[in-house]
């Protein structure tokens, strides 16, 4: 059973949230930390850190976005070449109608101490998750969201804690329940399954949109932060190299031979093959069951990246960076 908390949000209400201060605008935003990176339609946009977007339609000039927040911000997806959304820490949720040049907030509070984490998109359905548990849906496109307490979630011991302090201590019940989910550090929004993955193993998934969730074993208890794929085959990885591939009607998971022991922070897959973006300036070409390595030189983290006119274009620790697919090794 899923315990819906009684806030629901739109981004007409939230919009002028009085305690967020802008980021500013830097020459060196393209330079500085990004976490995540995709397209809207022949735009790619990027975000990271102090609340800085950036957008660009070549891959190599680029122009910083008006954004209200100054905070990291950590994941950005869109539903189509307009209207997307990105996370951030202090619970921080953006909207954009305009390919990523203007944004907007959706939920901004300091208060929870509690960053979300990643964002996805599927038709009129955008899920983001984040720390202990943060978990926000929206059914209608992003113009309302609904937060929730997934106790389907929860080890049986912390469940059946919490359904004792509901009966016998009320008042405490908010306050206990805050800590008691893992971090949710990744969510992909599928046609029909939809999946999480997160710290010491976490993985679940839900056939009904979100409504209930579902722990799935993987045999694995380190962190997960990625899961792609689709309606016939899954990875995880995560953690020191540990990636998992899975034919999605077996759910028996084949580790992937990684071959140093970098934390893999997300992934991108195009036309059968996977690329795995990794700490210590690593790209992994999975294809297949075998994998070879793109290192750069500087060793900085590569934290995501998308394929655009043949090429990789990536969200590091230190900015942008490119890379020609024909230069991957095979």
């Amino acid at each position: 059973m899923t315990l819906a908390l009684c806030v629901a949000f739109s981004t007409q209400a939230n919009s002028a949230t009085p305690e967020a201060t802008p980021a500013l605008k830097s020459a060196l935003a393209d330079n500085g930390l990004l976490t995540d990176i995709t397209i809207a339609g022949d735009t790619i946009v990027a975000v990271g850190e102090r609340g800085h977007v950036i957008y660009s339609e070549d891959g190599t000039n680029w122009q910083q976005a008006n954004v209200p927040v100054n905070v990291l911000l950590t994941s950005v997806s869109f539903k189509n070449e307009s209207l997307g959304f990105a996370t951030g820490h202090d619970a921080t949720l953006l909207r954009t109608n305009d390919a990523g040049r203007n944004w907007e907030i959706v939920n901004y509070q300091p208060e929870l101490d509690k960053p979300l984490l990643s964002v996805g998109v599927s038709g009129d359905y955008a899920v983001a998750v984040g720390a202990y548990g943060l978990y926000w849906q929206s059914n209608d496109a992003g113009n309302t969201w609904t937060a929730s307490f997934h106790d389907e979630l929860l080890i049986e011991d912390d469940r059946l804690f919490l359904e004792e302090i509901k009966e016998y201590e009320p008042e405490n019940y908010e306050s206990e329940k805050q800590f008691l989910l893992p971090h949710f550090n990744n969510v992909l929004v599928g046609e029909d399954t939809w999946y999480m993955v997160g710290e010491a193993g976490f993985y679940a998934t839900s056939s009904n949109q979100g409504e209930d969730w579902e722990i799935k074993e993987t045999e694995y208890f380190g962190s997960y932060f990625s899961i792609g794929g689709n309606s016939e085959q899954l990875m995880l990885a995560g953690l020191r190299g540990n990636a998992f591939l899975t034919d999605v009607s077996l759910q028996q998971w084949q580790p992937l031979p990684v071959p140093v022991p970098a934390t893999i922070n997300s992934m991108a897959q195009l036309d059968g093959v996977t690329y795995l973006f990794a700490n210590s300036g690593n790209v992994f070409t999975v294809s297949g069951n075998q994998v070879s390595q793109k290192l750069f030189a500087d060793g900085k983290a590569v934290m995501a990246g998308v394929v655009f006119k043949q090429r990789l274009i990536l969200a590091t620790e230190a900015g942008i960076k490119s890379v020609e697919l024909s230069d991957l090794p095979k």
